[in-house]
């Protein structure tokens, strides 16, 4: 979650802010108020994820549920990969599985405490909702389906995220998520975070 005060991106179970040190659970001891600091300060607190970090995640993802997927072809006599055979049953059990396995790798991870598929964890990188908190399984479903998208356009989705002030591509847009960097991770943009109900 991000912190309402000054946008800092916390924990959970964080108690308060460790930056401008807002209680967030009453009875809570909060940290100690550090000195004011310069207002763009508060501007650097997330960093969104860049394109090819993304990519790279992708392409992990793309390891990991292969081995599963190959398995299964093999099992339905089907070469390991390949072109989809519209004319043959197993194509379409081997399609079935695989969207399915894909499914449930992603929305299952990204709607866990780990916030992230296995490649995103790698990368240091988490997905979240525009707060800042954890997304359900139910939008992590949506923001799945919503990669067709991508396809749609032509691949025109996914490069528009180079162009969207939070790194968003077409189905964060849609699905209302964001994926960031953990604080202390690398440059944050100095982009002003954006909180539901806010100004």
């Amino acid at each position: 979650m991000f912190c309402s005060r000054c946008g800092t991106w916390l924990a959970d179970e964080a108690a308060s802010c460790p930056l401008c040190g807002l209680v967030l659970r009453p009875g809570a001891m909060p940290h100690a108020t550090p000195p004011a600091a310069p207002a763009t300060a508060i501007l650097e607190q997330v960093t969104y994820a860049g394109f090819w970090r993304r990519f790279c995640a992708l392409l992990i993802d793309v390891i990991v549920t292969y081995f599963p997927i190959a398995t299964v072809r093999a099992l339905l006599g089907l070469p390991a990969s390949g072109s989809f055979d519209p004319l043959l049953p197993a194509a379409w059990w081997a399609a079935l599985f695989e969207v399915g396995i894909d499914w449930l790798y992603a929305a299952s991870l990204i709607s866990s405490p780990w916030r992230a598929t296995l490649g995103q964890a790698v990368m240091d990188l988490h997905v979240t909702d525009l707060n800042g908190d954890r997304v359900s399984f139910a939008r992590a479903t949506a923001r799945y389906i919503a990669q067709i998208l991508n396809l749609l356009t032509f691949g025109i989705g996914i490069v528009m995220q180079v162009f969207t002030p939070r790194r968003q591509a077409l189905h964060d847009l849609v699905s209302g998520t964001v994926v960031v960097r953990s604080r202390h991770a690398g440059r944050a943009v100095a982009t002003p975070v954006m909180r539901l109900g806010s100004g």
